[in-house]
C-alpha cells in the first residue's frame, strides 16, 4: 500500500514534467523529503505530522485529491508490524524476597577477581608492604572526601548560617531562570549564538534546515483573483514565535514547534500572521502553497484579505 502511494506521486510528477528540484523550488519542501514520499520511506521524515503535512501539500501541487492519499498512508501505517519487546525471564524457583545464596568457592566468575586481589596483596607483601600502603591511601582519601561533604552540610548549621541548602536552591533557581530567558524568543529575534564573527541559529527541532542552506528566493505562486473566504493552513518547519489573527481575533500566540499538527482556520475578511522566525512558518492559502514566509530569524508580518 505504501509503495503504491509513492508510485502515484512519482507518476503524477513525471506526467507534469517536473523534476524534484523544480518541485522543491515551487513548494518549498526539501527534495530529500519529496524523494522519501515517492519511495514510500516515511521513516526518513521527522514525524508522522510532517508526513501528513508534506503529503497534503505535495498532492495538491500535483493536482491530486489529498484525502484518499492520506487514507492510504494511515492504512499502511496501521498494517506495519509493531516491534516486539524481548521477554523478561523471571526466576520462579526462588521465592520473592529470598536471600541470594553465596556462589561456591570455585565459581568461575569470582575466581579471576579473587585471584587478582590475592595476587596483588601477595605482591605488595613481597615488595615491602606496597599493596597495603596503597589500600591505606585509598581509605584516607575516601575519609577526607566524607569529612569534606559532612562539613559542607553541617558547618553552616553549626555557625548559625542555615543548613547550606539555601545557597544551593538560589543557584539552581538562577540557572533555571537563565535557561528560561534564553529559551523564550520574542517577535523581534530568535535565540542565536555568536561564534566568532558569524551568527549560528541554535537547533530547536528535528526538522532543521542544514546550516549554510541559502534562504529560498523562489517567487510565490499567485493567489486566486477572487477570494470570498480564506482557507488558511500553516505547517511549522522550525521552532518559531507566531501570532495568528483571524478577522480581527487573535486565535494563536506563542511558540509553535515542528511537532505541532498543521494549523487550519477559515477567515471571512482578513488573515494576519506575525512571526519571529519566518523560515519556520510555511503557509498555504486556498490550496495554493506559498511556502515559508521569509528567512531564518527574520521577523515578518503578512496580511491577506478577501475580495468580496
Amino acid at each position: 500500500m505504501i509503495d503504491e502511494l509513492g508510485h502515484i506521486l512519482r507518476e503524477a510528477r513525471e506526467t507534469k514534467g517536473y523534476t524534484l528540484r523544480e518541485v522543491q523550488d515551487k513548494t518549498r519542501i526539501n527534495s530529500r523529503f519529496l524523494e522519501a514520499l515517492e519511495m514510500g520511506d516515511f521513516d526518513r521524515l521527522p514525524t508522522p505530522t510532517h508526513v501528513r503535512g508534506f503529503l497534503r501539500n505535495y498532492s495538491r501541487f500535483l493536482g491530486l485529491d489529498p484525502e484518499p492519499l492520506l487514507e492510504r498512508y494511515e492504512l499502511g501505517q496501521s498494517q506495519r508490524p509493531k516491534k516486539r519487546q524481548p521477554p523478561v525471564i523471571v526466576d520462579t524457583a526462588r521465592p520473592v524476597g529470598a536471600a541470594l545464596e553465596a556462589p561456591p568457592e570455585n565459581h568461575p566468575f569470582f575466581d579471576p577477581v579473587n585471584m587478582e586481589v590475592e595476587t596483588g596483596y601477595q605482591r605488595g607483601n613481597t615488595t615491602g608492604g606496597g599493596g597495603e600502603s596503597i589500600l591505606r591511601l585509598v581509605i584516607i582519601v575516601a575519609l577526607i572526601g566524607l569529612i569534606y561533604l559532612a562539613g559542607q552540610r553541617f558547618l553552616p548549621l553549626i555557625l548559625g548560617e542555615g543548613d547550606g541548602t539555601e545557597a544551593l536552591t538560589e543557584g539552581i533557581t538562577e540557572a533555571i531562570q537563565n535557561i528560561t530567558n534564553q529559551a523564550s524568543p520574542t517577535p523581534e529575534a530568535t535565540a542565536t549564538e555568536e561564534v566568532g564573527a558569524s551568527s549560528v541559529i541554535l537547533p530547536t527541532g528535528r526538522n532543521e534546515v542544514p546550516v549554510g542552506d541559502p534562504t529560498p528566493t523562489a517567487t510565490r505562486p499567485p493567489l486566486p483573483a477572487t477570494m470570498e473566504t480564506i482557507e488558511l493552513e500553516i505547517i511549522i518547519l522550525e521552532r518559531a514565535w507566531m501570532e495568528v489573527t483571524i478577522d480581527g481575533n487573535v486565535l494563536f500566540t506563542g511558540i509553535a514547534r515542528p511537532t505541532d499538527p498543521p494549523y487550519e482556520w477559515t477567515a471571512n475578511d482578513e488573515v494576519r500572521i506575525n512571526t519571529g522566525n519566518a523560515i519556520g512558518v510555511s503557509v498555504t492559502i486556498n490550496n495554493v502553497p506559498l511556502g515559508p514566509l521569509g528567512g531564518r530569524g527574520e521577523a515578518k508580518e503578512e496580511v491577506w484579505q478577501t475580495t468580496n
